[in-house]
This record gives C-alpha cells, structure tokens and sequence, in this order.
C-alpha cells in the first residue's frame, strides 16, 4: 500500500491498468523522482482483486550483485529452489501455471538480468503478469511502455482575463500536502504563487517537490524559492525509510550518472550547455569533435532518452531534445569541472548566431523561435559574462534582435541590444551589425518606455545607415516606426511625410509583405488626416496581399501589418456611415490577432476595437475588451498600455453616468501618458474628459480644455476627430447655465460641413442630430427638417446606429 494518498496520478493509473490490460509486461519508465514507485505501488493495490490478492513486490534498488535478482524474485515468493546458482528457467518451472502479479521496481542498475528473467517468466508461465520500473525500458518482446510524466503544473501566465488557481495543479498539491504534514497553520496570500515558481523550477518531478515542502516548513516557502540556485545543498532530507538514492537530489542523479558509459558521461555534461529544446543538429554542430563523430551523438542522445536523463519532443516539425532544469544544473556542474565550459558554451553562441541570423520571422517558425531563443537568451548571458566574449554576444544578439520583436520579447529585445551596442567595437561602427542594433533599440524602446530621445535616437542612426549602405529593405519598416513615432507624440503631419517616403522605397522592394507594409501604415496616416477615401483605398490595398500567411503575416516592426490594416479598415467603415460592416471587420480583426499568438499585435488591435465598440455605443463589447486588453497588459508588464486601459475604464464610466470617477481616472491615466510621450490617444480620451467635466458642471475647466484640444489637433494635423470636437465644444457651450446659442450654432454648423467635406458621415449624422434639435428648439421645426432629411437618408445601411435610430426620433418630432 502507498504510505500516503498518491496525488495527480489518476490519469495516469487509468492508462497503467489499461495496458495491463492488453500486455502482460509494462515497464514505468523516467527519471529518478518522478514518482515511478509510488505509481507501481498504486497500480498493485488497483489490480489486486483481479490476481486473488497474488500480487508480489520486489525491490531490486538494494541489489549490488545482478546475479543475485532470480534468488531476490524467489525469495520474495517463498520458494524453495534447491542450490546457490538459481536460473531464470528453474524459477519459471516453479511458479508454473500460478496466476500472479509481479511488481519488480528498481531494475535500471541490473537491467539485463531483470529483462532476460522476466522474459523468461512471462515465456514459461502463461498466468503471470509483470509491472517494472526502471530508468530505461526491458527491450524485450511484448513490453509495453508508459513513461511516467512529472505532476501537472500551472501556467505561467493567464490566458484568459481571470486569474489561474496555481492550486488546481497537481505539483503545487503534492507541495502544500506534503508541507502541512511539517508546517501548522496556513498560507498567506503571496505563498501559492511562489509555490507554483518552486514546482516549475523543479520540473514537477515528485521527489524535488516532496524536499522542497519539507525544507519550506522550515525556511518558509520564499526562502526556498531563494535558495533553488543551489538546489543540491538544498534538497535534501528525504524519508528515513527511502533507499539512500532518493535520500536527496544529487544522490538520485549520482545514482543515473554513475551507470552511464564514459562516453554517455562526457554528451550529457555537454548537452547541459543547452538551456532549452535542441534539435539533434545542433547537438552535433556544438557538441561534437574528434572522439565523438555524429553517429555516435545520435546515438548517445538515443540512449540518455532510453535512460530517461534526455526528454524527446517530437511535436513539432523537427525532433527536439531537452534536459531537465534539475538533470541540467547537475551536468552543467559536471562540465564546468571538466575545464569543457568555455569551449562549448563559445560553440554553442556561435551556432545560434548562425542559426537566428538565417531564421524567418513568420508564423510557422514560432515553435523554433521559441526554442531557439532559450539558447540564445543563455549565449547572451555567458558572452556579454566574466569571461565571455563581447564580440561573439554582438554578433548573436544582432542576429536574435529581430525575432525577439517577432515574437513580443520587448524587454529582452531591449536589453540585449543596448548591452550589445555599449560593446560594439570602433571597427564596425556604421556596418550591418549595428543598424539591425540601432533599429531594435529604437523599436523596443519606443514600445517598453515610450516615445524618447533614445529611441528616436537610435532609430535615426539605423536609418541614416540604411541609407548610406542604400539598404532599400532596412529604409521601409524604418520608415514606418518613425511614422509611428511621430503618430504617438501626437504629430500626425510629420507622421504622414515619413508614410509618403516608405510608400515610395516599398516600390523599390520585390517584396509583397514590404509593399502591404508600406500600403498599411500609408493608409492609417491618412486616415488621421481626415482623408477617409485615400486611406481606404490604401488599407485595401494592402489587405488584398491576402491574409495570414507566410509571406504577408511577417511581424514587421513587432506586430502584424496585416491584421492592423484589418482594424483600422473597420474604424473607416464606422467613420464612411457603415456600422454594420465594421462591427464584422472589426470583430474578425481580434480573432485574427487572437490566433496569431502575438502580444504587441493583438494589444495593438484591441485598442482599436475598444475605440469603435465605445464609438458604436456597444458598452458591454467594449467593457469585455477592456478587462482582456488590462490582463494581458498587466501579464506582460506593460505600464504603457496599463495606462491606457485605465483610460478607456474612465470613458467607460462617463459613458455610464459616473463622471466623477471617470474624471478621476482619465486625468490620472492623461498624466502617465503624457511622461512617455504616448499621444495616440489624447484626443480621444480629451473628449472623454471634456464630457465628464461638463457633467459635474465643470465648465471653465471643459473648455479651457476643449479649446486645448482643438489648437493641438489644427497644429498637428489629426483632422478626422475634429467634427466631432466641435461638436462636442456645442455642447458644452450648450450645457452652460447662460448659453451662447449663437456660437452653439455656428460650431455645430462647422462640425457638419467639414464631417461632410471628409465623408466622415458618423460624426455628420451626430452633428445633424444635434443642430436639428437646436433648430426644433428654437420653434424652427422645418428647418430642422429639411436640415436633417438628406443626413438620414444617406443612412440607409446603418439603421442599426443608435445615432439613426435618434434622428428617426428627431424627424417624427419636427414634422
């Protein structure tokens, strides 16, 4: 019987049985620790009724002498077999036709004499069934194999708004069981989350799990969490009654080590080189030399696999192999006193310098991305580290600069080209290395810190590279971040002047990806600019490239262009009086951004999607974004993007009739906004405050600001906003206990004819509204009318506007 309830291994005692079920031989195979034991032991008790309670144990772990494991099984069963020297045959003949279960755990040390027994038996005796554990499997006709898993884990980060229970994992359960048997009392509210960082860490293996729970009754569940760097030292302290290997961690490693072959010895201490998933080319390429040709790394990997020490992946494309954190950092020890570190941690940098600067950034290579950047990510550490090598690290990290924007690693992004442009050397300055340098810097930054002088800074020297090396591919999403720049600080006029130059270099590019690029971020300026035909006829441009694919869905800049032409085509279907079809555009934007995968792009619509559903009125659509946009802000630290949820949460609540708190939040957000410079959104959330200062009577306050507002939009070119600023001013004016109804007119009237010049007919139809009523007001009842008729009827699509369904309203009024 198990000692103690077996946690997080139903599913697997389910699959166990069933082979039992079907093969009369299963061998539970895995690392040390992973619990292959405490499984057998489960699995005994399950299937006992089915043997009539013959289920025999016997435990090999203790067995110095291979020769001895037939006297070991007849011991166990009672038998009495005549002489010292007792043979796998005569032991068969015995046991006979007796039905029996024969658990057999421990066998890797003496694993042939195990397997040509148990063969043997299973041979001669028809009624006999055997369950094994063992690091490696039998190799022997008729077994089956179930590798044991580590205990379930929790997510790092959460997928969907709500927050995970890291104790619904099974490895955090086992913790918290095995550490209240030592600790009384419970847990404070930070400790369930440091409890899920140790069961990463220690790779949901059972055994460094249970060392952990017992140190922390004593060091507390953060001083473990401190102290895993020296995880040996650490866990240790096992149950009295376990064998001496599982005693602590480094004795259940010693134990595996020390039955490798010297040459099995000598791959694994290299193979911790790896900080992640390889491919068996690369453990060639860096692993490799004269006394260990590739065959022979092919099939050393082979055999650490069968012995459980390497984990094979085969879901992807290519095979790929890892070690454990835990079987890791024991190796990597190993090779660091072997005097090996040095030469191969220079090999492996510089193989993935090869690997990343040859590697697409497109869709389908984000599982090797993924893969890849673990190494490099561990390269950039030992080469820009005491006793690395800084020019290597420049090399590697302008190659990995760009797929870490691919795949929304700002922050490493950041760090590892600001690290590797301090170290660049004088010969090289103005060379291929460093624009690729000075354009992540630029991009990163501008993404992780805002709009400053380091990024515009750095983006400008790449650009002036680019160009002096006549680099027309470099120029184009150069080109377009400075358009981005400039978007975020507010001046859409300098905005659209670096749009217009990328259009022209995208025609010199035989690249379709380039020229969807160009198209794109041409139409999202003038879009800006109030120019809704231009930039429509842009956006579809750049759309007909076709969707995700892996030409056109290559992340450019750190996000997808396709999918941000896709939003920004649905804001002019809203803007061109077409609600209906930019709800569906827009709504089919985020599923696409969704299945990216992609944190910038995905943020980057979402903001998009959340101005049109709030535009729209569509309140619960919008509030469901905004608590999706928050989450994933929140997961990926972003403090930018954290404020302009806190912003959109403000104009929700104006929205909803809660001005104070609406106020509250805009101008708190504003400020944060304005210290990074990110004004892509000013003008909106302006309008927001404007309205709640209106509504608490604050109107000095909402015009002083809506006047502001106004000056800043004329000056910087953001033409489209300005109907419905004018509008809103209107009303303001119109709110005050003494209005002006005269310039009430006169701005409304303004509003109306300068939404109509730029076809912008969701704010004509609001500015329509609103005059009409002023006119019905006033008892000019036809005027209204004949005002508002034509408006309407331009409207026909957009029936389901609530602005239409108010003009309808307004006209059966006047008539």
């Amino acid at each position: 019987m198990a000692p103690a309830k077996l946690i997080g291994r139903a599913v697997a005692a389910r699959h166990v049985r069933d082979l039992m079920s079907t093969y009369r031989i299963v061998t539970l195979t895995g690392p040390g620790g992973i619990g292959k034991t405490r499984l057998a032991l489960e699995i005994a008790r399950l299937l006992s009724p089915e043997f009539g309670g013959s289920v025999w144990w016997v435990g090999l772990g203790s067995l110095s002498d291979a020769s001895l494991v037939p006297a070991a099984i007849a011991n166990v069963l009672g038998l009495q077999i005549g002489g010292n020297d007792i043979s796998p045959a005569a032991l068969a003949r015995i046991i006979g036709g007796g039905k029996l279960l024969l658990v057999i755990d421990n066998c890797e040390h003496v694993i042939d004499a195990a397997a040509r027994i148990i063969e043997t038996m299973v041979r001669h005796c028809p009624a006999v069934s055997v369950l094994a554990t063992s690091r490696e499997h039998m190799r022997i006709d008729g077994e089956a194999i179930y590798r044991v898993p580590p205990l379930d884990l929790p997510g790092q980060h959460p997928s969907e708004p709500g927050q995970v229970d890291v104790r619904e994992s099974s490895a955090v359960q086992l913790f918290i069981a095995r550490m209240s048997k030592w600790r009384s009392g419970g847990m404070s509210q930070d400790e369930p989350a440091a409890i899920g960082a140790i069961c990463r860490r220690l790779d949901g293996i059972p055994l460094a799990i249970e060392l952990a729970a017992a140190r922390a009754a004593t060091l507390g569940v953060a001083g473990v969490l401190s102290r895993l760097d020296d995880r040996f030292a650490l866990l240790t302290g096992g149950r009295r009654n376990a064998l001496p290997k599982h005693r602590t961690l480094r004795a259940t490693l010693d134990w595996s080590y020390d039955l490798l072959s010297a040459v099995e010895r000598v791959l694994l201490r290299r193979l911790a080189i790896f900080a992640a998933a390889f491919p068996l080319a690369a453990a060639t390429a860096v692993t490799g030399n004269g006394d260990a040709p590739s065959p022979d790394i092919a099939d050393g990997i082979s055999n650490l696999a069968a012995k459980s020490l390497v984990v094979s992946d085969n879901a992807g494309p290519v095979a790929r192999f890892r070690l454990l954190e835990t079987t890791r950092v024991y190796a990597f020890e190993k090779l660091a006193s072997s005097g090996e570190l040095r030469q191969f941690a220079r090999r492996h940098a510089e193989y993935y310098r090869s690997t990343l600067a040859g590697t697409r950034d497109d869709r389908a290579a984000r599982p090797i991305h993924i893969a890849d950047l673990g190494n490099a990510h561990a390269a950039l550490e030992w080469c820009f580290g005491v006793n690395g090598d800084p020019d290597l690290g420049v090399g590697l990290a302008a190659a990995a600069a760009p797929v870490f924007l691919a795949m929304s690693l700002i922050s490493e992004c950041y760090r590892w080209s600001r690290r590797a442009l301090l170290a660049l050397p004088e010969t090289v300055h103005g060379g291929h290395e460093e624009m690729r340098l000075q354009a992540a810097l630029g991009m990163s930054s501008m993404y992780a810190q805002g709009q400053g002088d380091v990024a515009l800074q750095a983006l400008n020297r790449s650009l002036a590279i680019a160009e002096a090396r006549d680099d027309a591919a470099t120029q184009l999403p150069l080109l377009s971040m400075l358009q981005m720049f400039h978007d975020r600080i507010g001046d859409v006029k300098t905005a659209l002047g670096y749009a217009r130059r990328g259009s022209v270099i995208a025609r010199t590019v035989e690249d379709p990806a380039a020229l969807a690029l160009a198209h794109c971020f041409l139409g999202f300026s003038l879009h800006r600019a109030g120019d809704l035909d231009g930039a429509r006829a842009e956006i579809e441009a750049a759309l007909r490239y076709g969707p995700i694919s892996q030409e056109t869905s290559r992340t450019h800049l750190g996000f997808d262009g396709h999918c941000i032409a896709s939003v920004t085509l649905a804001k002019i279907l809203w803007l061109r009086g077409h609600p209906a079809q930019a709800m569906q555009q827009v709504r089919q934007a985020v599923k696409d951004a969704a299945a990216l995968d992609h944190a910038v792009t995905l943020s980057v619509v979402m903001i998009w999607a959340i101005v049109l559903f709030l535009w729209a009125g569509d309140l619960v659509s919008a509030e469901d974004h905004m608590t999706w946009f928050m989450a994933r802000a929140r997961a990926s630290s972003s403090g930018i993007y954290l404020a302009v949820g806190r912003a959109f949460k403000g104009q929700l609540a104006v929205l909803r009739g809660d001005a104070i708190y609406g106020i509250e939040r805009l101008r708190d957000s504003l400020a944060d906004l304005h210290s990074v410079r990110y004004e892509l959104l000013t003008t909106p959330f302006n309008i927001s405050l404007v309205q709640g200062l209106a509504a608490t009577d604050q109107f000095s306050d909402g015009m002083a600001l809506i006047d502001e507002t106004i000056r800043l939009v004329e000056a910087n070119g953001d033409h489209y906003f300005m109907p419905e600023l004018l509008r809103v001013r209107a009303g303001v004016l119109l709110s005050m206990p003494s209005p002006n109804v005269g310039e009430v007119e006169l701005n409304l009237t303004r509003s109306l004819e300068l939404s109509h010049r730029q076809g912008e007919r969701a704010w004509e139809l609001r500015a329509a509204v609103d005059l009409a009523a002023l006119l019905a007001s006033r008892g000019q009842a036809a005027s209204a009318q004949n005002l508002l008729r034509p408006v309407f009827e331009r409207f026909v699509e957009g029936r389901d506007m609530a602005d239409l369904k108010a003009a309808e309203r307004l006209l059966a009024t006047v008539r």
